[in-house]
């Protein structure tokens, strides 16, 4: 132990970067493994602090067997990118708990490397990379105070100059650097995000009201659609007797790569760009009919988007919507939208009977369903009663009479397919929050929305939103701008800035958050394959691409040639003052400042009088520092820091009396 250097400062740097990663995998991590962490961290911290020795081999390997047991017991064996990080926490925090060489150190801060690392396996975001590069550089210098004399904060500016020494090299990289798939690399980790499902229960929907985890943005190539904006995800086709269902039929006979359901006379509503946050669900999210070009992404016949592959990060894609087509639904079709396997909501079944009988056409059942929710004044609630048994359709319609989006869509699908009107249930969501900084709209799981299309004669599949008649304002923008039910929806969702919005500033910072972390994943995270042979056609033309791997090797070479110069590069070695010297020029810097100018053939001793004198309102304080002047270079009494606070304290009197007098 006596060989390392700032042993306490280590440690104490140590335990603070665990930390921040233990805050940081709470969202990620069981709640009783996270609890084991926070004790073994607290216990290396107090045993730093308090200087106490540290747990012997045998009380260590019992604590290590038991931690290990809780960690498999409440992580699983399943998901192997969660168990790999909670072993690598659990194994260097056990490390810090038992170091007591410089080798141990070493391994521990090396450990930790790997660690902080592991945070991007479950997010890129600007915040998330600010907060590790912070930490990488904490950690950089932890390694330099093993070797070094030097305190925490000299040794942290030599990290940071290191760090930005190297950020031009790796943006350098990131430009002009192939990007070829990694030879080796971990399973993405399942993410524990909540969202939507490929069954519709209209609670389980409306339990997405309570959270503000962003979705996806969206970006206008040229001028937005009219609103709403109903992104669409899933098509439920089955009604199960209380919730509606994804088909294998859609599930698997449902893929389409070619555009054959869009023809010349279809008209183009939108383009625009989406970036997807990492979800483990494959579905994305468009307008009405929408397909992409993008090569990550599936069509389907549906004109809904899928992912080709799983992937652990953001998904930025192109995408372009039409309206549905007006054509003829084929007969098994009309079969599959209008059946219904359970029946046994015998008052909706009754009202869709007579709602028939008083109208004439499809658009005038659909006009007469939306007026019914009108009349009969049915409230639009994010805290639905609940309710249970085969007949819920029945209890909403006709008892309850408060619901959310699904509550609403699921009643009025049974409704259309009872009176033999194709229907079908569509999940995704309404809306989202224009920034108008970047012009994009941001996306959360609060804008969770679930509606209804319906297919009417000689018009095609248009959409059926009884919330437009229920509560209108839903349809504009996010659900954290309806003024109406703020209050019910700023109680119900989880702790964050969004909750906080009703303040301007924390509203203005969080928005500014937003399109600093827009720009970042717009810039940086995706910044694929195409993008970089798009900027590489554009700098150096499609003609000579040989002058792209040319440019990257010399600007390699000269990089690591100038950085060699740099660590060679002669110094001037920096003399340090005798002791208190440096105190003595600031009186006369001082004193020259206030134009009293002591002859140079003086002695210090002769200088200091003589600004006494010309000074007669400080004299006192000048003759008494030139006491401790003497007493420090002259009678060689060590220079304390108690005698180093007294020069300070009398220069400042000096200088402070001066400006009093003036």
């Amino acid at each position: 132990m006596n060989n390392i250097k700032n042993e306490k400062i280590v440690n104490f740097s140590l335990c603070f970067i665990y930390a921040f990663l233990i805050v940081f995998f709470i969202a990620h991590l069981p709640i009783a493994f996270v609890s084991v962490l926070a004790t073994l961290s607290v216990w290396n911290f107090v045993i730093a602090f308090r200087n106490t020795k540290k747990p012997n081999a045998w009380l260590a390997n019992i604590l290590a067997g038991s931690s290990l047991v809780v960690m498999i017991y409440s992580v699983g064996m399943s998901d192997t990118v969660i168990l790999f990080v909670a072993m690598l926490l659990l194994s260097s925090i056990f490390k810090l708990l038992q170091a007591k060489t410089k080798k141990h150190y070493h391994i521990i801060i090396t450990l930790t490397f790997f660690s902080l690392s592991s945070a991007y396996l479950f997010n890129q975001s600007i915040i998330t990379t600010l907060v590790i590069s912070g930490l990488f550089i904490l950690n950089f210098a932890v390694l330099g105070l093993l070797e070094s004399k030097h305190n925490l904060k000299m040794v942290s500016k030599q990290s940071s100059k290191l760090f930005l020494m190297a950020l031009p090299l790796a943006i350098f990289l990131l430009l002009f650097l192939p990007k070829i798939p990694a030879f080796w690399q971990l399973p993405g980790p399942k993410l524990a995000k909540t969202g939507l499902s490929e069954q519709v229960d209209p609670f389980d929907i409306a339990k997405l009201s309570n959270s503000d985890e962003l979705v996806f943005r969206a970006t206008f190539n040229q001028q937005a659609p009219s609103s709403p904006y109903y992104w669409r995800a899933i098509v439920h086709d089955e009604f199960n007797g209380n919730a509606w269902l994804m088909s294998d039929y859609l599930k698997y006979n449902n893929q389409s790569n070619n555009s054959s359901s869009v023809t010349n006379n279809t008209q183009k509503l939108a383009n625009y760009t989406i970036i997807a946050e990492p979800a483990t669900q494959k579905w994305l999210y468009g307008l009405a009919y929408s397909m992409s070009n993008s090569k990550n992404v599936n069509n389907s016949l549906l004109g809904v988007l899928r992912k080709k592959n799983y992937q652990a990060k953001s998904l930025q894609y192109n995408v372009s919507s039409f309206d549905f087509e007006s054509t003829a639904l084929e007969p098994f079709e009309k079969k599959r939208y209008t059946y219904l396997a359970h029946k046994q909501n015998s008052q909706a079944s009754e009202l869709a009977n007579g709602l028939m009988q008083h109208v004439n056409s499809d658009r005038d059942f659909y006009n007469a369903l939306l007026q019914y929710f009108v009349e009969k004044e049915f409230k639009y609630t994010l805290t639905p009663s609940p309710m249970s048994g085969d007949n819920t359709i029945d209890q909403f319609l006709f008892e309850n009479k408060r619901g959310f989006c699904g509550h609403y869509a699921s009643a009025a699908a049974y409704i259309f397919r009872d009176a033999g009107i194709p229907a079908r249930v569509v999940s995704g969501y309404l809306g989202g929050e224009l920034n108008q900084d970047n012009n994009t709209l941001t996306v959360r799981q609060y804008d969770a929305h679930a509606w209804v299309e319906v297919y009417l004669e000689n018009e095609g599949w248009v959409i059926f939103d009884a919330t437009a008649v229920v509560a209108p304002e839903r349809l504009n923008g996010s659900l954290s701008q309806n003024d109406e039910l703020n209050d019910e929806f700023k109680s119900n969702l989880d702790f964050g800035l969004v909750r906080l919005s009703n303040f301007a500033a924390i509203n203005w910072l969080r928005l500014e958050i937003e399109n600093l972390d827009y720009k970042w994943s717009s810039w940086v995270l995706g910044f694929d394959d195409e993008k970089q042979s798009d900027f590489l056609k554009s700098f150096f033309g499609s003609k000579n691409s040989w002058l792209v791997p040319l440019m990257v090797l010399l600007i390699a070479g000269f990089s690591f040639a100038g950085y060699f110069v740099y660590l060679n590069w002669p110094q001037k070695s920096k003399t340090k003052p005798p002791p208190i010297v440096k105190e003595y020029l600031d009186i006369l810097r001082w004193a020259q400042k206030n134009k009293v100018i002591a002859p140079e053939h003086l002695t210090p001793n002769q200088q200091l009088e003589y600004i006494s004198q010309k000074k007669p309102e400080v004299g006192l304080l000048i003759i008494e520092f030139s006491q401790l002047f003497n007493q420090v270079r002259y009678a060689k009494t060590p220079f304390t820091k108690e005698r180093k606070t007294q020069a300070k304290d009398l220069i400042k009197l000096i200088k402070s009396t001066n400006k009093r007098k003036i």
